[in-house]
């Protein structure tokens, strides 16, 4: 390849493997050997960890003549083994992309780097950003040199994901063997149009036909969600056909499993649930047929899915093959809804979610929480503002609520209303505005003025959530403190709420209190984004102080242990 960036477009089971395994071993026997504590020069990244897997495979002839290592990083197995084999060397990383971050950003990124990658291979690449894999991609490119050599392989290459190679790669070659999108002529393409109900009685048939002719035949079934494939696999289980299930909510060593008792003699693909986009249908149907074998692929489709008719119609098309009268009239009625407006032309299904895409919606979710709670109007903030000290209103515009002082006894009232409070939001006159910020940055300077001792100062800072309360904890006994301080215990309700918890103040001992410039007594601020997880994590660590209140009670109530015997 002369050392250019390339992209490999030919059908399924054309042996691509081999095609870019080849030139990155005498790419890397080109390269000085590995040094101490340096990274891989090349990576190869796929979709699946079972591809992961068959590519590592593929390699290790190789491996030991040419006196090279390989590492093989997926999800669902230790990392701890991975990491172990990437501190030993290797030259080769076969890897997933999450658990790829995982491993840079392992140990503060000790374990490997990506300084000595010049090679990159990214393997059916449509399916990668199709599952949306598309950020952790390009996350980890961003940080390869730019000399590198870039190789994308695929069965497909739809056009709308050009723009995502475009990003990847700089001046390609693209080879394109056969044509784009296209089904291997050794599968024999079977359409049907069936209800629902129908569906599983017509693949019964299906495989009473097939183990008719072989015992020995391998049927793989597509189905759209996990419960699907498990509840299917039950009904097939229960007609007598022994049958095994793979997704992505199984451990990886089911399937491992699974995949090695799958190997060979793969004669029928049954799409059960329709692909909704053409690349889908050519992945699924190329999984027989492959490296000179014939196979057969059929496909149920319901006519409420006849949207996905134009993209199933377009491949067989594009195969040679004649598309079902059934199947043209689905094509031809959604193609007359799309005139009358009435539905719109499907897309490729290219694009995912990706982690960049999931932020944004969060982004977008909390602004919509925050521009609801504001709309409630001002007279609620009034009400919950109402009462506040006036030298309290110039250090911040909300209130600390603190627990009540509880020295001694279990008697914490887990009744007790949780007020929280939220951030004050800023006026519509600009000269308000001004105003406002103004009169903060005098009360800052006059802090010695504005202090009331032991009033808990609140977060102000740009990482403050929109939401708080306060609960003291200085005046309950250690057992308690320690309940709701320790790490823990904290770690759990931070999981369980997406709070924020800090404990604040300094600790006074019964009888003290602070004197005026100290801090105020211990306390535990808690923030959040709405009003329902700050109120959650406060009711749990009421909880957690009930709980240490009444142990450090029960603790001083038991009498102390008397002498084995005693004198009457």
């Amino acid at each position: 390849m002369s050392g250019r960036n390339v992209i490999g477009v030919a059908k399924t089971g054309s042996g691509k493997t081999i095609a870019f395994l080849l030139p990155m071993f005498r790419h890397i026997k080109d390269q000085r050997p590995l040094e101490s504590q340096e990274g891989p020069i090349s990576l190869i990244m796929t979709p699946t960890r079972e591809l992961a897997v068959q590519i590592f495979k593929e390699c290790k002839p190789f491996l030991k003549a040419l006196n090279l290592r390989a590492v093989c990083a997926y999800g669902g197995s230790p990392i701890k083994d991975q990491i172990a084999d990437l501190k030993r060397g290797a030259e080769i990383i076969v890897c997933t992309p999450g658990r790829m971050i995982d491993l840079l950003a392992a140990n503060s990124g000790r374990v490997t780097n990506l300084k000595r990658v010049t090679y990159i291979v990214l393997d059916e690449a449509d399916r990668m950003f199709d599952m949306g894999f598309e950020p952790q991609v390009m996350k980890i490119i961003s940080n390869v040199r730019p000399d590198r050599q870039t190789v994308l392989f695929s069965a497909t290459f739809p056009r709308n994901m050009e723009a995502l190679a475009r990003k990847v790669l700089q001046r390609p070659v693209e080879i394109v063997v056969g044509a784009r999108s296209v089904v291997a002529p050794e599968v024999t393409q079977i359409v049907e149009v069936r209800a629902d109900d129908a569906k599983f009685h017509r693949l019964l048939e299906l495989l009473g036909e097939l183990y008719d002719k072989d015992d020995d035949a391998r049927t793989l079934i597509f189905v759209d969600r996990q419960e699907s494939a498990d509840s299917l696999l039950r009904d097939l289980m229960r007609r007598g056909y022994p049958c095994m299930s793979i997704h992505g909510g199984k451990d990886q060593i089911d399937r491992d499993s699974t995949i090695s008792d799958f190997k060979n003699g793969l004669k029928l693909v049954v799409n059960y649930d329709c692909p909704n986009h053409m690349e889908d249908y050519v992945h699924r149907v190329g999984r027989t047929g492959r490296a000179g074998n014939t196979g057969t692929a059929v496909t149920f489709i319901t006519e409420e899915q006849d949207r996905y008719a134009v993209d199933i119609a377009k491949a067989l098309r594009q195969s040679g093959q004649k598309v079902p009268e059934p199947v043209q009239r689905l094509v031809d009625d959604f193609n007359e809804k799309v005139k009358t407006g009435k539905e719109k032309a499907s897309g490729s299904g290219f694009g995912g979610k990706g982690l960049e895409k999931l932020d944004q919606e969060r982004d977008l979710a909390r602004r919509r929480e925050r521009k609801q709670f504001a709309e409630e109007g001002d007279e609620a903030a009034e009400e919950v503002t109402e009462g506040i000290d006036d030298i309290s209103k110039a250090a911040t515009p909300v209130t600390a609520v603190s627990a009540r002082k509880i020295p001694t006894g279990p008697a914490v009232d887990l009744a007790d209303n949780i007020v929280v409070h939220k951030r004050g939001t800023s006026n519509a006159d600009p000269l308000d505005r001004v105003k406002q910020a103004a009169s903060v940055v005098r009360s800052r300077l006059n802090e010695a003025e504005r202090l009331r001792t032991g009033v808990p100062i609140d977060n102000k800072g740009p990482d403050a959530g929109a939401y708080h309360a306060t609960l003291e904890i200085n005046d309950f006994p250690q057992k308690a403190r320690w309940a709701v301080t320790n790490r823990t215990n904290i770690a759990k309700v931070l999981e369980a709420t997406g709070t924020s918890i800090t404990t604040k103040g300094s600790y006074y001992p019964a009888g003290k209190s602070p004197q005026p410039g100290q801090d105020p007594k211990l306390y535990i601020l808690v923030e959040g984004d709405t009003e329902l997880v700050v109120t959650n994590a406060m009711r749990e660590l009421k909880r957690l102080l009930a709980e240490g209140t009444a142990a450090a009670v029960d603790s001083e109530s038991r009498a102390a242990p008397s002498s084995r015997y005693s004198v009457l």
